[in-house]
């Protein structure tokens, strides 16, 4: 499992999916495309303009036909379809959107990758077993997010046994990765060091990716 992970701008940005091809020519190899606001065509068209060789290495938080529609291995759950999940009987309730109709089959579904978002530790301790990795945030204030500031303790450090499914989110840079690699987070998952300048999009990533692998666990 990488412990590197690049998650989409949340709006749109010139010449992305351009970006995102040479992120992946530079040796990425998890990427999250999240856009709250696509349609099913929107992210067809997105994955579309992706190179094919990549699409496995591509997890969803919405439009989840195109996991199967594009051959797709990851899917990310959005903390609110996750609570909906855990407290009502999905299987009876009529209001379910197509997507998520779509997302219980894949829940059921094996050789499917599937993570989820967690902001309170005490959530993260309990569920986290249930997902084959999840984020965790934000752990330092957001770049993307102005208001998106941490609520963690300097001296907060992830537990051993959660280590190899929890990835740091929120403000991570070359000079606080390595932070959260001491607070015993398996990995990042970076989005606003990444688009803030698109133009510097891969060097930004290089930098990253070089502290990621410096930070390799055997466990």
């Amino acid at each position: 499992m990488t412990n590197l992970i690049v998650i989409s701008s949340e709006t749109s940005i010139k010449d992305e999916t351009a970006v995102v091809n040479d992120l992946f020519h530079a040796g990425l190899r998890l990427f999250h495309l999240r856009k709250p606001g696509f349609s099913f065509g929107d992210q067809c068209h997105y994955l579309n303009l992706i190179e094919e060789k990549f699409r496995d290495k591509i997890s969803v938080h919405q439009n989840y036909e195109t996991v199967n529609e594009f051959g797709l291995m990851y899917f990310h759950v959005k903390e609110k379809d996750r609570q909906l999940i855990a407290h009502k009987d999905l299987q009876s309730n009529t209001d379910l959107t197509p997507s998520q109709e779509v997302l219980l089959e894949l829940l059921e579904t094996q050789g499917k990758k599937k993570s989820t978002s967690f902001h309170d530790y005490t959530d993260l301790q309990f569920e986290s077993h249930h997902w084959n990795y999840c984020f965790f945030g934000p752990v330092f204030n957001s770049i993307s997010k102005a208001d998106y500031k941490s609520t963690l303790n300097k001296d907060f450090h992830n537990e051993g046994d959660l280590y190899q499914r929890v990835f740091a989110l929120g403000g991570l840079t070359k000079d606080t990765i390595e932070i959260a690699f001491r607070k015993e987070f398996y990995g990042a998952a970076v989005l606003g060091t990444i688009w803030s300048e698109p133009s510097k999009a891969i060097e930004k990533f290089k930098e990253l990716e070089l502290i990621c692998r410096q930070n390799v666990h055997t466990y």
